[in-house]
């Protein structure tokens, strides 16, 4: 059987799921909750074996998946899903698992080109943090358009206007934005660094790594649980990640897959 779950069900795969190796579905259990679908798959005797979920409001089709038995069948519940929200043939969706999910899910997924390794990493260390740096400062309401015309130029394409309500630091020099970073997440429970990037004639002078360091320092001040992530093969910003005092906790893959 699958169908909707319930507001309860939900709740109770709250409490025990593991934030760390289930980053993206926890995020869609709780920051993102409100735009968020979740539907599952039980066995003939009603028991939860996983669950697939839509995330609305992205330009692409956004999903996390939680399999809790190696008997979930993720095509199983994808063309109800499709059904429910009206979703496209042929389009192309996506999810972001950790390896041991993506041993079980790969045998059935009809991937549209090869899965891309992607690191999570905490911050861990605060002694790793350089001081601050005058720099860097909070954009305000009037420097709005300006980011999202940089998340255009630098192809964020994970960043949602709402994520404006969230912190922005950046650097300006002659009246222009040349390097900007902010949060996909923002909450007390946790926050996770993203839209980040640098003009490209100012890279390689530092200010991306000083946007960084102000946005985990700030975020370090909120709360204890400070994310981010990264392409395993952005050797360069894992270097960079790891010198502000971060750490890989969980080895990931972005799926992408024909609908």
């Amino acid at each position: 059987m699958i169908r909707r779950l319930l507001t309860e069900e939900l709740g109770s795969l709250l409490d025990t799921i593991n934030r760390d190796q289930h980053f993206l579905y926890y995020s869609y259990l709780t920051c993102r909750k409100n735009r968020t679908v979740h539907y599952g798959q039980f066995s003939e005797h009603g028991e939860l074996l996983g669950v697939t979920a839509f995330l609305k409001g992205l330009p692409f089709y956004a999903f996390s998946v939680y399999p809790l038995q190696t008997s979930f069948r993720f095509q199983s519940v994808l063309p109800q899903m499709k059904r429910d929200l009206e979703l496209p043939d042929g389009a192309m969706g996506s999810f972001i698992v950790n390896e041991d999910e993506w041993e079980v899910l790969k045998l059935e997924i009809d991937v549209m080109k090869p899965p891309a390794g992607i690191l999570l990493m905490k911050h861990r260390h605060l002694e790793d943090l350089p001081l601050g740096d005058d720099e860097v400062f909070r954009l305000d309401t009037s420097y709005f358009d300006m980011i999202e015309s940089k998340m255009v130029e630098f192809n964020t394409i994970a960043f949602a206007k709402e994520e404006l309500q969230n912190p922005f630091y950046g650097v300006v020099q002659d009246q222009e934005l040349i390097a900007v970073g902010g949060y996909h997440i923002y909450s007390d429970d946790y926050v996770e660094l993203g839209n980040i990037g640098t003009d490209a004639a100012w890279r390689r002078q530092g200010y991306g790594k000083k946007v960084c360091a102000e946005l985990t320092r700030k975020g370090r001040a909120f709360t204890p649980h400070v994310y981010l992530n990264v392409l395993e093969k952005n050797v360069n910003a894992i270097r960079l990640y790891q010198s502000l005092g971060y750490v890989t906790v969980c080895q990931q893959y972005i799926v992408e897959f024909a609908l």
